[in-house]
C-alpha cells in the first residue's frame, strides 16, 4: 500500500524550496563561468579573471549544495567540482544543475500533489460513516511545540505525559492545579504546546483544545505543520557550519523541537549525517548535531551540553540523542 505521512511531505516541500532556491545562484554561476571564456576569446585578461575566480569560489557551492537534492552520484559530483576551475569546462556545472533541475521539480511537484492527496484522504472521516451535516469549522490554533523533557524510550506514542512540578510552584499556580496537556513523542520526548501571547509564550490548556475542536494528536500535527511553516519562510531554518558539529538556528525559542520534523532528518542532512545523527538540545534554543561516527564531533556536543547545563533558561536534556532506523534513542 502507497502512504505517506507528514514528514514526508514535509521533506518534499522542504527540497522543492531548496531547489528553487539554487535558481539564483546558478545563473550567477552561468554568468561568470560565460565571462571568462569571453575573457579568454577576446583576450581581457580582466574579465577572463574575475570570471574564473568568481567560477571558482561560486561553482564547487552550487554543486555541494545541489548534489544531495539532485541525487548526483560522486563520480559526477567531483568531476564537476575540478571543472570549475577550468574556463571553459567550467561551463559543465551550472548547466549540469541546470538541467537538471527542471525535471526534478516536475517530478517533485508530481510527488507533493500525490502526498497531499494521500494525506487528506489519511486526515478524512472513515468510509461508510454516517452523513452529518456541515457545521462551522472550529478556529485553529497557531500552537507550536515545546519540548517539556527527554526519557528513555519509557512512552507509548500519542500517550499523554502527566506532568509534576518540582520545587516552588510558580505565582499562582496551586498545587491541585490542572497541567496543560503534553503528549508522548517518538518514544523519548514530552512534548507541550503553545501559543504566542506578544511578550510571552502561553501554554494551549484543555480549554483550547475543546474551543478548538482539537484531540491532542490533532494538536500535535497542526503544531509540527506551523513550525515547518517557521522552517521554510519566516524566520527560516539555518544551518551553521561549526566544525566538528553544526547548529541549526531558527528563531531563539525552538531550535530544539527541530528534532521533531523527521523529514530533516531522514532527508535534508543525511548527507552531513551517513551514519546516523546525533544531536545535542541542552535549551531550547540550541540545536547542535554531528554524524554518529565523529568523535570528534561527539565530544564538541558533549561540551556544549556541559557548557549550558540543567540550571540553564528552558533547559531541556543534558545528554545525547541519536537516530536510528527513523526513531531517536538516547545514547548512554
Amino acid at each position: 500500500m502507497n502512504t505517506t505521512t507528514a514528514g514526508d511531505l514535509d521533506a518534499l516541500l522542504l527540497r522543492d524550496e531548496q531547489l528553487k532556491a539554487l535558481a539564483l545562484p546558478v545563473w550567477i554561476l552561468f554568468g561568470v563561468t560565460v565571462a571568462a571564456v569571453l575573457g579568454m576569446l577576446v583576450q581581457k585578461p580582466v574579465l577572463g579573471v574575475v570570471g574564473w575566480v568568481g567560477g571558482w569560489f561560486i561553482g564547487p557551492w552550487v554543486i555541494s549544495r545541489a548534489a544531495p537534492l539532485l541525487g548526483t552520484p560522486a563520480v559526477v559530483k567531483y568531476p564537476l567540482f575540478l571543472a570549475c576551475a577550468l574556463p571553459v569546462l567550467s561551463l559543465a556545472a551550472p548547466t549540469y544543475v541546470w538541467l537538471n533541475m527542471r525535471p526534478a521539480r516536475a517530478e517533485l511537484e508530481t510527488k507533493i500533489r500525490q502526498a497531499e492527496v494521500r494525506e487528506r484522504r489519511r486526515a478524512a472521516a472513515p468510509a461508510g460513516a454516517a452523513a452529518t451535516p456541515a457545521t462551522p469549522r472550529a478556529p485553529t490554533l497557531e500552537a507550536l511545540p515545546v519540548l517539556r523533557g527527554v526519557a528513555h524510550g519509557s512512552w507509548a506514542e500519542g500517550d499523554e505525559v502527566k506532568l509534576q512540578i518540582s520545587g516552588p510552584l510558580p505565582p499562582g499556580m496551586t498545587a491541585d492545579a490542572e497541567m496543560p496537556p503534553t503528549r508522548a513523542t517518538g518514544g523519548v520526548f514530552a512534548v507541550g504546546y503553545h501559543v504566542d501571547a506578544g511578550s510571552h509564550w502561553t501554554s494551549v490548556n484543555r480549554d483550547d483544545l475543546r474551543d478548538a475542536g482539537l484531540s491532542l494528536n490533532a494538536l500535535h500535527r497542526q503544531a509540527l505543520a506551523n513550525l515547518m511553516k517557521r522552517v521554510k519562510g519566516q524566520p527560516g531554518m539555518r544551518l551553521v557550519e561549526h566544525p566538528p558539529y553544526y547548529g541549526l538556528l531558527l528563531d531563539g525559542d525552538h531550535e530544539a523541537c527541530l528534532v521533531l520534523l523527521d523529514g530533516l532528518w531522514d532527508h535534508l542532512f543525511m548527507d552531513k549525517t551517513p551514519n546516523g545523527a546525533v544531536v545535542a538540545i541542552p535549551s531550547r534554543d540550541v540545536l547542535a548535531f554531528c554524524d554518529a561516527n565523529s568523535h570528534e564531533g561527539l565530544a564538541a556536543l558533549r561540551e556544549v551540553c556541559a557548557r549550558i547545563g540543567p540550571d540553564a533558561q528552558g533547559a531541556v536534556f543534558q545528554g545525547l540523542l541519536r537516530r536510528r532506523d527513523g526513531r531517536w534513542t538516547v545514547m548512554d
